[in-house]
């Protein structure tokens, strides 16, 4: 198959996941309130049960530093210091000092906390929810499970991303960043949320995936060139 056929069929399958879970996570939440200290997600792209802890911190529009773990990574042994095991996703808020596991009881304390209290329909579906975040891995085809190489040079500031979990463009640049190992802050940029304001006044416009890297003062759009730029450089 060519590049452009590639391409296409990574572009549908990326689509066909973001299909299997409802576009969840574009429109901001109603009641949501922003803390004072970004959040800290230890996770791994591929994960099922870290993309509903995902969608809730993109619903609600939370500022988020992710740290991956995937298979390979150099942060395991950390998390498993940190959270005495090595499973994710793992949530750690500075704002309450509370740190814990678990998805739906991540999914929970999100729109306890942050937003109005009451969590959506699809996060309330209990084990069908799980099956549908399943499915919607297997159409990824791994990507984004495992570190697949060592870092070139490690960056001395953390990368930014505006994202938003629902796109099918965010989530390839997403999955290049935890193949790399590279941590960054996820700036959730939902319809609605104060993040796009910031997103046009960092760009030239509202559109995700952006990502800025400070270590080589670039910003850029797109998320295949994103996705390039990542490999060349890291």
């Amino acid at each position: 198959m060519n590049d452009d056929g590639c391409n296409m069929l990574n572009n549908a399958s990326s689509f066909a996941a973001s299909i299997l879970r409802l576009g969840f996570g574009t429109e901001m939440a109603a009641g949501s309130r922003v803390p004072d200290k970004r959040l800290i997600l230890y996770d791994f792209e591929a994960c099922p049960f870290c993309r509903k802890a995902r969608e809730a911190l993109s619903h609600l529009g939370l500022e988020v530093e992710v740290r991956p773990a995937a298979r390979g990574g150099k942060r395991r042994e950390e998390l498993r210091k940190l959270g005495g095991k090595m499973m994710v996703p793992y949530l750690i808020d500075p704002n309450t000092g509370v740190a814990m596991y678990e998805s739906d009881q991540i999914v929970r304390y999100l729109y306890n906390i942050y937003g109005s209290g009451v969590v959506p329909a699809l996060h309330r579906l209990g084990p069908l929810n799980s099956t549908l975040s399943f499915f919607a891995t297997t159409m990824r085809l791994g990507k984004g499970s495992r570190v697949i190489g060592q870092h070139v040079q490690s960056p001395r500031e953390l990368l930014v991303l505006y994202n938003m979990e629902s796109s099918p463009y965010c989530r390839k640049v997403r999955e290049a960043l935890t193949e790399l190992d590279l941590a960054y802050i996820c700036k959730n940029a939902p319809r609605g949320s104060r993040a796009r304001e910031q997103l046009l006044n960092e760009g030239s416009k509202v559109m995700v995936p952006f990502l800025i890297d400070p270590n080589h003062d670039v910003k850029m759009y797109e998320s295949d060139q994103i996705v390039e730029y990542l490999y060349r450089t890291y």
